[in-house]
């Protein structure tokens, strides 16, 4: 099980009808708009840090580390830019309930991650728990980084595309390992955060990159030239479809919307007693008439 602490507006808002493969949506922020403003150059330069002990053993032109440059992908229009969701392991901690639930005033929403999903309009998506800087060790976190670049490499070369695949990295090996970069870029370096936030206990939804999964990937393989011109174009495209709000204090904040299955949605969790006959009321409305409300 998941769970996300939000407060009873942004439920009426997370909502949607229901039973219906898009009933629950949820906002996917972009990772320069996070609270925490250094959060993902953190992760992007743990990766960098870390990857020669990976790539030692590698030739020069299969190695990626020297593409963790922060200032090179914080103004580069034509990376993907990871969107992310925030959940947590437990419906009952006071930690999240004063931070993300209205000072205890709003609602967990417990959701069945078991539960098959069929995303729309999503080409890329990962649920993964994050990783503690010095609550971790450093050999640890050294093995997911590992785990995850083999992931890649292996999931493009062992995919249903494996003739292109294998053809670009005999012929393009720095753009096939360039797309190993983008996919640590997408879905490690998110997760990487500093130690004094490991109370959240949280487990990330990120939205990325829509490579491998495009036909970038799956056509016959094109000069570097034309595949870096697809590449920004498609960038580009991911780029406009974003949307964005205020905050309270008038910031702007990007993101992209996930939509759910309302299926996965088993029961809201509320810590004010005065809140429940709202909740219920807002669950009614929705057409959620099944989904008990459960006072911790």
């Amino acid at each position: 099980m998941l769970y996300h602490y939000t407060s009873a507006a942004a439920l009426n808002s997370i909502l949607h009808n229901s039973p219906s493969d898009r009933g629950i949506c949820f906002w996917a922020t972009r990772f320069d708009c996070f609270g925490d403003h250094k959060e993902y150059k953190l992760g992007v330069e743990t990766i960098r840090r870390l990857l020669p002990r990976i790539e030692a053993s590698l030739q020069p032109d299969r190695q990626v580390a020297h593409l963790f440059d922060w200032d090179e992908i914080y103004n580069n229009q034509s990376y993907f830019w990871p969107y992310v969701i925030s959940y947590t392991s437990t419906f009952d901690n006071d930690y999240m309930w004063e931070e993300y639930a209205d000072n205890s005033k709003g609602v967990v929403l417990a959701l069945d991650d078991s539960r098959p999903i069929q995303l729309l309009n999503t080409t890329l998506f990962m649920i993964k728990s994050c990783l503690y800087l010095g609550k971790i060790d450093e050999e640890s976190i050294t093995k997911e980084i590992e785990s995850e670049y083999f992931n890649a490499a292996f999931g493009m070369l062992q995919g249903p595309r494996q003739e292109v695949a294998f053809a670009l990295l005999q012929n393009n090996p720095q753009f096939f390992v360039r797309l190993i970069a983008l996919y640590l870029l997408s879905f490690v370096a998110p997760r990487i955060k500093d130690g004094k936030f490991h109370k959240e206990q949280e487990t990330r939804a990120i939205i990325s990159s829509p490579l491998p999964n495009t036909e970038l990937l799956f056509q016959p393989p094109l000069a570097i030239e034309e595949q870096l011109v697809k590449y920004m174009e498609l960038a580009k495209q991911m780029m406009a479809n974003e949307k964005s709000r205020k905050r309270a204090n008038g910031d702007v904040v990007f993101y992209k919307e996930l939509y759910l299955p309302s299926s996965i949605l088993t029961k809201i969790y509320v810590k004010d007693k005065s809140i429940v006959g709202d909740i219920h009321q807002i669950l009614n409305d929705k057409g959620y008439k099944n989904i008990g409300v459960v006072l911790v």
